[in-house]
Order: C-alpha cells, then sequence, then structure tokens
C-alpha cells in the first residue's frame, strides 16, 4: 500500500467514526425522562426510577431497576414498592419491568408476581416530566 493510499485509508476511517458517534442512538439512552398523567420514569446514570399516580395526586408505589433503557423492546429485572401508613411504612417486592420504545414513546408494564399483579401498561412520551411528591399518611 502506497503512503497516498495510507492517507485515503486514514481519512475513511475517522470520517466514519466521526459519522457513528454522530449518529449515536437518539432514544431512550439520552432521554432522562419519561412521562404521561398515570406514570413516570426517571434515568440517572444506569438506574431507572418509576412512580405511579395514585388517587389523591401523588405517588404511593414506586419501582426501581439497573442498566439502562434501550430501543425496541426490553425485559428489566427489579424491585417494586408499596407505601402504606402503618408499620414498616413500606413494602418491597422482587418485578420485572416489560416494554417497548417506538421513537419518543415508551410502552411500560410492571409485573410483580407476589401480587399477582401486571400495573399498567402506561404509554410515557420522552422529554416530558410529571414529579409528584410522595403520599403521606396519617
Amino acid at each position: 500500500m502506497t503512503l497516498s493510499q495510507r492517507v485515503l485509508a486514514l481519512q475513511a476511517s475517522s470520517i466514519f467514526a466521526l459519522m457513528g458517534s454522530a449518529c449515536g442512538p437518539t432514544t431512550p439512552e439520552r432521554a432522562a425522562t419519561w412521562s404521561s398523567d398515570q406514570a413516570s420514569l426517571s434515568i440517572a446514570e444506569d438506574k431507572a426510577t418509576v412512580h405511579v399516580l395514585a388517587a389523591g395526586g401523588c405517588y404511593g408505589t414506586y419501582g426501581e431497576f439497573d442498566r439502562a433503557v434501550p430501543a425496541g423492546s426490553f425485559t428489566r429485572s427489579g424491585s417494586y414498592t408499596q407505601l402504606m401508613g402503618a408499620y414498616p411504612g413500606s413494602i418491597q417486592y422482587a418485578a420485572e419491568y416489560t416494554g417497548t420504545v417506538v421513537g419518543n414513546v415508551m410502552t411500560l408494564s410492571i409485573n410483580v408476581p407476589a401480587l399477582q399483579q401486571t400495573i399498567g401498561p402506561f404509554r410515557l412520551t420522552a422529554g416530558v416530566t410529571s414529579e409528584w411528591s410522595a403520599c403521606l399518611y396519617p
């Protein structure tokens, strides 16, 4: 390979590397918040937190799972916590989070085997922020 061929090959590989970094994933790894009028999901580092709205305009349950949410379909193991007004104040369960991401819309369901219940599905929109305080129990 001649010197000019090496230079052209190096330039081509640099261009492809720059194009790849400029065309990186846009959703949802870069989206930090997803929300609807029923639930919200926030991603910080490699942890996602889900809040589910209760009847009183506060959240009475929340969940967490590790790892970022990929584009397309996903399944993640995590926890689901119910807040309550009696001791111990909350109960945490193992949960499985399943969903799909298409463009800026995520459909999310929470399966809690111990409760024999699936919560959702929720239809969340990227970039929308809903902040609710935890429900206060007497």
